[in-house]
């Protein structure tokens, strides 16, 4: 099994972080995805626990369900296909950090590929990091919008 976390202050409030973090749709405009699609809505709708989502870059897409959906400050995800992995979470936690957000995205998976392992874990990671940085500069634009 692999896990790491990842740590970042972004200068917007924790519900406006959460809105982008959970708008499937935008994962295209924003991250190095190519599509993000709605197979399922949740409760609530659309994004909310139960959703499935199919995010596609390079390759099969990658297939998620939501399984914690608490505005604004915990977002959870279970990959269901479309990488060499099993038991792969993801749970994204916000809180306030004085004028914006503290964000920790954790991860842990089981690459199932022996072999390969560290290389399949190494690009988990790698995408995730594009996902949060997407997900920041995004937040900060609309929060610099707003403000």
């Amino acid at each position: 099994m692999a896990s790491f976390t990842f740590e970042r202050h972004i200068a917007a409030p924790p519900q406006l972080v959460f809105d982008v973090l959970t708008e499937h749709h935008l994962y295209a405009a924003i991250t190095p995805m190519r599509k993000s699609v709605l197979e399922r809505e949740g409760d609530p709708p659309p994004n909310g626990v139960g959703a499935i989502r199919a995010l596609t870059s390079l390759g099969p897409p990658l297939r998620e369900e939501v399984i914690a959906y608490n505005p604004p400050d915990r977002f959870s995800y279970k990959l269901l296909s479309g990488a060499p992995v099993r038991d792969h979470v993801g749970t994204v936690e916000l809180s306030g950090d004085g004028e914006g957000t503290r964000m920790v995205y954790a991860v842990r998976t089981v690459p199932t590929l022996p072999l390969v392992g560290s290389a399949v874990v190494a690009v988990v990671r790698q995408a995730i990091k594009a996902l949060i940085k997407g997900i920041s500069t995004e937040s900060e634009r609309r929060a610099a919008a707003n403000g």
